[in-house]
Order: C-alpha cells, then structure tokens, then sequence
C-alpha cells in the first residue's frame, strides 16, 4: 500500500501485480525505461516493478471507504493503461499470462530481487505468475497470528472467487487456478502453520533468521501473513482479477471477516491438523474447479456448494457488512457467480474462437486480447 494506515481499525488496501504485454503480438522480454518513467511520474511509489520485467505492480492508498477505494483503483488501471497504449503496450490482470513462456525471462535488477532470483535459481524465471493482495488492518494488530489461523477456512471460497489462471505457457491446464499450483514451487508459500501465538510466531522467524534462511519475514509467502511493513493482515492467496469490481468484492469479504474473527474470538480457535488438511483439500478443490465444485464444510464435513458457502458466510458477517458500508461491493460476489470469473471467461473466449475455426494459438491470441481490453475499464 502507499501508506501505513493509520490507528482506526479495518483501514484496508490494495495490491495488484500485471503482465506487460506489446500491442503488436510480438513478446516483451523486459520492460521499457521510458515506460516505467512515465508510470513513476504519474503515480509515483505506488507504481513499481516486479521480480521479473514483464510484470509490474500497483498499490492503493490506504481506505476506509470502498467507493473511494473502487474510484483509486480504477484510476491506477486506467492510467497506467494509458500509458502503456502511448508506448505500444497493453497491461494484463491475470493469474497467468495464457502463452508467454517463462524461458528467457529477465528478472529486475535490484539488490532484492538478485537475493531471491539468487535463491530460487529456476524457480523465480518460471514465477510468471501474478495476484491480488489485500491488507487488512485488524482493530488489535498485536492478534494477527491468531487471526492468521482462524482466517484459514475462507481461503479457499476467496480463491474461488479470483480464479484467472486456466492457461499456462499455452496450455490448457485443466485449472481454473493454476497459479497457485505453479507458485507453491516456491519455499514458504502455501497456507501458513497453525501458530498457537505471537511467541511462537516470533519464535520462528527469528529461527530463520539466525540461520540465515531468509532475511526477515518478508521472505514467508504463505497465501496469508502478517505484514511486517504494515500493522495488516495480509491476504495473498487470490489471483490478480481481471475485473477490477472482483478484486473490490474480495477485498471486502476478506476485510468483513476479519472483523467478524475478531468479533466472535471463539470461531475457528481450536483448529488442528485434521482441519488444516481439510482447508488444503479445498484449496485443491477451487484451484481445480474454482466454484464449479464443491467445498468441504469444516463444522458439519459435509460438501457444499460454493454458492451454499457464501450464502452462509454473508449471513454470520451482515453486521460487519452494514458497519463497514460495503454491501454494494459484496453484492457483486453473487455476479461473480453468476457470470463467471476471469478463468471462465478466457475459456469461453478460447472455445468460441476454436468453434469459429482458430487454431490453438490463433484462439490464444484472442484470450490475450480479450484480457488487455477487459483489465482497463472505460
């Protein structure tokens, strides 16, 4: 985010990571300087460069009203999408770029990124990989680890829900959220333990850290964490959502529930490893299926439908829903539903260009389109 939040509870902001494509079909190895200049002098810090040059990322400022929050973003999209028209560009908000190889990707040249490129070696050319991250600031921050557990069980309804990554290095992966499957090549990612405390998280990570195994906490990327540059909790799990009214409604949900976790301290207190294991069987489920599955129930162990499992969810957060004014934002989870996520979206794209006779990669190229024209709103 662009700022720290400051002392009022439930502040929240957005990050958003996209591909850098040209316009002309041919493939972008690293980014233009003129183009990042131009971002920079538009937005300043909250433009910059990701670990590898054909990916850059956003942030908000940081909010406590969504409408301000839905005008921010859009700003953010539409003008970097300006810019990148002006300099033969598109932007993408996917998961995963549907073609472009991860071969011959250049990382960006920073003391940071040459630590972890260092560390991953092949593993971070092939994260060509983009999400959303939303950070939410809990009214006691100091009760992030324990929010950091209980969160867990509404992973894998707010991955459902982002899915965009159907494709892969042009392939069909049979997914509709592969990103998740290719980032857990990647150390400490994944849903994170089940801390009992602060202490034992503490603990933890200065383990790491005096064994020189990562530099800071910063270097855990579970699909949540506590943020160690903010005083929020982090979600991390959800890919990059091509429209931007997505990405908005997930946010909301996410912050609702962490309201609504610390207004109810007893739900989710006493998960174990079972129900740990259940969670990733979920996330599974949604990574595979997204919301055309069902998910495992962690109270009755029943299946459901996904349309069940929100329906149940926005009726235990209706309070927080009306405290924090965004019922129009969640509103639009059940268009989501309804209409598809991005991952439908590019296969039904994909699938009427091969009807209409397009080979595999002329029906790509039309994916790609269709993503560059649908990531900028008019």
């Amino acid at each position: 985010m662009a700022a720290a939040p400051d002392s009022h509870p439930y502040t929240f902001g957005l990050e958003e990571e996209y591909f850098l494509v040209r316009r002309n079909g041919r493939r972008l190895r690293h980014m233009p300087r003129r183009f990042f200049d131009a971002c920079r002098a538009a937005l300043g810090e909250r433009f910059g460069s990701e670990m590898l040059q054909t990916q850059v990322e956003v942030q908000t400022a940081v909010h406590d009203d969504p409408r301000a929050a839905e005008h921010d973003l859009l700003n953010l999209r539409r003008t970097i999408g300006g810019i990148a028209r002006a300099h033969g560009l598109d932007i993408l908000s996917a998961g995963t770029h549907p073609s472009a190889p991860w071969r011959g990707q250049r990382s960006t040249d920073k003391p940071h990124y040459d630590q972890v490129m260092d560390e991953l070696q092949m593993l971070g050319h092939r994260n060509l990989l983009c999400g959303l991250h939303v950070h939410v600031q809990p009214a006691d921050p100091a009760q992030r680890v324990p929010l950091m557990a209980r969160m867990q069980p509404f992973l894998p309804l707010l991955l459902a829900l982002s899915t965009s990554s159907p494709f892969w290095m042009g392939q069909a992966t049979g997914l509709m959220g592969y990103r998740q499957t290719a980032y857990q090549e990647i150390p400490r990612t994944g849903l994170p333990p089940l801390f009992r405390g602060q202490d034992e998280y503490d603990d933890y990570v200065r383990r790491m850290i005096d064994a020189r195994a990562i530099r800071d906490a910063s270097f855990l990327w579970w699909a949540l964490r506590p943020s160690l540059a903010f005083p929020t909790l982090e979600l991390r799990v959800t890919d990059a959502c091509t429209d931007p009214r997505d990405a908005l409604a997930i946010a909301q949900l996410f912050r609702c529930l962490v309201r609504h976790l610390e207004r109810t301290p007893r739900l989710h207190a006493a998960l174990d490893a079972g129900a740990q294991a259940v969670i990733e069987e979920n996330l599974w489920r949604a990574q595979r299926h997204g919301f055309d599955a069902g998910l495992i129930d962690i109270g009755s162990g029943d299946l459901v439908s996904v349309r069940e499992m929100l329906e149940s969810t926005l009726e235990i957060i209706a309070p927080d829903v009306v405290a924090l004014d965004c019922a129009r934002q969640i509103d639009h989870a059940w268009r989501i539903l309804d209409g598809g996520t991005s991952a439908h979206g590019q296969q039904r794209h994909y699938q009427q260009r091969r009807l209409a006779g397009d080979t595999h990669g002329e029906a790509l190229v039309h994916v790609v389109r269709w993503l560059a024209a649908a990531s900028v709103p008019d």
